[in-house]
């Protein structure tokens, strides 16, 4: 069974006016990230394999790790780091990791808010693996992976035999969206919730439930043909159908 660990960041989205008062409840998956989360997916639907995802937040809302459960991750690590030192989380993280049996680190080449490409190299560091970076595609073969990689002139394929970390350059992609089936076995998903508060790494494991909260609107007095359009209009905003 191949394992594979997915590292996702939570950012702010690039096309959305931020404010003040939305600034923390504006965040989404870094597109990178879930970019790395859909390759390994596509990977575990061909070999029998394991997706952990490690979710690394600034924030104590855990939406955009069960964001990722939905999306196909088996289980969720949720690390909360309130500060945003690389070197520091890469330190922290790789401690983790190292605890973890894996075959393979997937993760975005760079946060889309942040072009410094700083975590792979740091976590490659602090792991002592090898870093496949500027990777476009990835595929398993019998007993290897295949990738083609980006270079400034070319595409390249090469082939991964080492156990190391693949950061993903590209983050364009025909965008996934978690399934109602998929939302039912979120709470079912287990959840280590690691808590770095005050220099000190709190642990504990638990299942958490879904507790997506949504506004609620209530028609008085409305038409069935009207009912209708909003049960179809309310459908379509939440990609419930494609």
């Amino acid at each position: 069974m191949k394992r594979i660990l997915v590292l996702i960041r939570e950012t702010f989205p690039t096309d959305e006016s931020l404010k003040n008062l939305n600034i923390e409840e504006k965040k989404i998956l870094n597109p990178y990230d879930e970019y790395a989360l859909f390759q390994s997916k596509k990977i575990k639907e061909k070999v029998d394999g394991e997706i952990i995802c490690l979710f690394i937040s600034q924030r104590k809302n855990q939406y955009g790790l069960r964001t990722a459960l939905g999306l196909g991750a088996d289980k969720g690590i949720f690390f909360y780091y309130p500060d945003s030192n690389e070197n520091e989380i890469s330190s922290f993280i790789a401690k983790e990791i190292k605890k973890i049996d894996f075959d393979m680190i997937f993760l975005g080449i760079k946060d889309v808010n942040n072009d410094r490409e700083e975590l792979p190299y740091r976590l490659g560091v602090n792991l002592g693996i090898p870093i496949y970076s500027h990777i476009l595609s990835i595929e398993f073969k019998e007993n290897f992976f295949l990738a083609e990689k980006e270079t400034e002139n070319t595409i390249d394929l090469i082939k991964i035999c080492k156990k190391g970390i693949v950061a993903f350059s590209q983050n364009v992609y025909e965008p996934q969206y978690p399934s109602i089936n998929n939302i039912l076995t979120i709470k079912n998903k287990p959840i280590i919730t690691l808590d770095y508060s005050d220099n000190v790494i709190s642990k504990n494991i638990k299942v958490i439930p879904q507790d997506i909260c949504r506004k609620h609107n209530i028609y008085k007095n409305i038409s069935p043909e009207k009912g209708t359009e909003k049960i179809i209009e309310y459908i379509k905003k939440w990609k419930l159908v494609k």
